[in-house]
């Protein structure tokens, strides 16, 4: 059972960075408020996540002694995150030309 929940509780975060990842592949084309929508948005998300490390805590010790499946889940939330800081640093990179003018 305590399986169980520790996996629902990885999912539910990489459900949580792919909405942020979603985000991330659009916002170096929008408007200046657009885009600070999106980082509102984002900041959101970023909160959700939060609560579920607070909530992972208790399993803290069972993340040496993963199943398979669990393993797959945090590669791909790994993954996940790997491409939303790529797409960060390149529309920072943007924005940064851009008020250079």
């Amino acid at each position: 059972m305590t399986e169980d929940r520790l996996l629902h509780l990885i999912r539910k975060k990489k459900g949580f960075f792919e909405a942020i990842l979603d985000l991330t592949e659009t916002e170096s084309s929008l408007s200046l408020p657009e885009w600070i929508s999106v980082l509102e948005q984002k900041k959101i998300l970023l909160s959700c996540i939060e609560e579920i490390d607070h909530q992972m805590t208790p399993y803290q010790s069972r993340l040496h002694i993963l199943s398979q499946e669990m393993t797959e889940e945090i590669d791909s939330l790994k993954s996940i995150i790997e491409k939303i800081l790529h797409l960060d640093k390149q529309s920072q990179e943007k924005r940064k030309q851009e008020l250079k003018g």
